[in-house]
């Protein structure tokens, strides 16, 4: 009987240590998500690579200066046959040097706009990497608020089985006492230990899944899976959520729903960038030079030049193999891909929202009625459990009002995580999930 003493001692133990634990808040799980989760960093650093893009300069639009120079020197044998009456001149170790130095400057005046264009590409690139980035945000997001309320739900379930573990030894010492006095028979003693023993299983395994989402919930925070965690099993929930509102908001804020309205953009201004090849190119240079050039042997010994040149260049593209025509209509043809993919991104959106407030109501009224079965199923233990210490019912009926119990508890626990958790879902089909966790000034 020793072993069901110790599993006993054990429950309160670990209720000890986890009271004396500090608790993770679902504020600063989030936060530790936001900091450490790897696909959020992945997608951030996509943002900033498409922003470091999204520049002028880059798109062609701010003129190029170059300054280069270049220097030589020459050693040699040298032979100049002059005609009459230059006398000829043949001579070992001629040196010749020459010095050249410039800066220079070009930019492209004219290129049927398609500098524009690009520019407008590339920050529309950065606006999709950064609704890509929120949207990976917002996943993440709720990935760690289900697995937060998932461990919460299973902390209350390893004490619900605590609770139910107590009971069940306090019945089993209540047995063991009267058959050693001779007041009840072994049968009973029989049912009492094993269904002892069934709840230290339950109780064992409760733990091992409560670990093993410890574990997860430590991974999607970037943390060791080792880290203990004890969560907040507090929960608050939105009122007067309007399924119409939420249908607008969402038309106007859902992060895909944007990338697609984004990508019609996008593929608007690669048509841009490829019509621009149809048109003349007229490109500026300008120039400051500098030349010095030194020889030993010749007619001219030495030159010396420096100043300004400029010039303009004007190309008309007349024939390219069709290959601007080819790149035009793909571009018409990417534009209506993008259409097409926006309608459906919209239809998608609303039904989202829809099918995300059906979820949210209909779990909201199985919260209500988990909860009124808890209640019913609390008063039936207790009636029951008199009944029982009076010998006016079996003891599997009290086996069954305890299980009975147990089981409400439980259903009525998870049914309210739930509940949560599709409210953070619809709220996130309706691009509001952010703002509802007040975390939109940390993107």
């Amino acid at each position: 009987m020793r072993t069901w003493r110790i599993i006993t001692l054990s429950c309160a133990l670990a209720a000890t240590a986890a009271s004396a634990q500090d608790t993770l808040t679902l504020d600063a799980a989030m936060r530790l998500a936001l900091a450490n989760e790897h696909g959020i960093r992945l997608a951030r650093n996509e943002t900033l690579i498409a922003k470091e893009q999204a520049t002028a300069g880059n798109a062609g639009l701010l003129p190029r200066i170059e300054a280069s120079g270049r220097g030589t020197y020459s050693d040699q044998f040298s032979r100049l046959d002059f005609a009459e009456p230059l006398p000829d001149v043949e001579r070992d170790g001629v040196v010749n040097t020459a010095l050249n130095g410039q800066l220079g400057l070009s930019y492209t005046l004219f290129n049927g706009l398609g500098n524009f264009a690009t520019h407008e590409r590339a920050q529309l690139n950065a606006r999709i990497a950064d609704l890509r980035e929120r949207a990976q945000v917002e996943a993440t997001l709720v990935q760690v608020v289900a697995l937060y309320y998932q461990l919460a739900a299973l902390e209350e379930d390893v004490a619900i089985t605590e609770r139910i573990l107590a009971i069940s030894n306090d019945r089993f010492v209540r047995q063991e006492g009267r058959a050693a006095l001779g007041g009840t028979g072994r049968l009973e003693l029989l049912n009492a230990q094993v269904d002892l023993q069934g709840d230290s299983s339950a109780w064992i395994l409760a733990v091992q899944r409560r670990e093993r989402t410890v574990r997860d919930l430590n991974v999607l925070l970037g943390r060791s899976p080792a880290t203990d965690v004890l969560v907040s099993r507090k929960v608050s929930y939105a009122q007067g959520l309007s399924e119409e509102l939420l249908v607008q908001e969402a038309l106007r804020g859902n992060a895909q729903l944007q990338v697609a309205t984004a990508q019609v953009r996008a593929a608007e201004a690669d048509g841009r960038i490829a019509k621009a090849l149809r048109w003349p190119r007229l490109d500026l240079s300008a120039a400051y030079g500098l030349s010095d050039q030194r020889n030993e042997v010749g007619i001219v010994l030495g030159t010396y030049t420096r100043g300004f040149n400029g010039g303009l260049t004007l190309s008309v593209p007349l024939f390219d193999g069709g290959r601007v025509g080819t790149q035009v209509e793909s571009a018409r043809l990417r534009v209506e891909s993008a259409s097409l993919a926006e309608e459906q991104a919209r239809l998608q959106v609303e039904r989202d929202v829809r099918n995300g407030f059906t979820a949210w109501r209909s779990q909201r009224e199985v919260l209500r009625i988990q909860q009124e079965a808890a209640r019913t199923a609390e008063l039936n233990f207790e009636r029951t459990s008199e009944l029982h210490r009076s010998g006016q019912i079996t003891a599997l009926q009290f086996r069954q009002a305890q299980l009975d119990l147990a089981n409400a508890r439980r259903l009525a626990v998870v049914a309210g995580y739930e509940a949560k958790v599709a409210e953070l879902q619809l709220l996130r089909a309706g691009g509001g999930l952010l703002a509802s966790l007040g975390l939109v000034e940390l993107r």
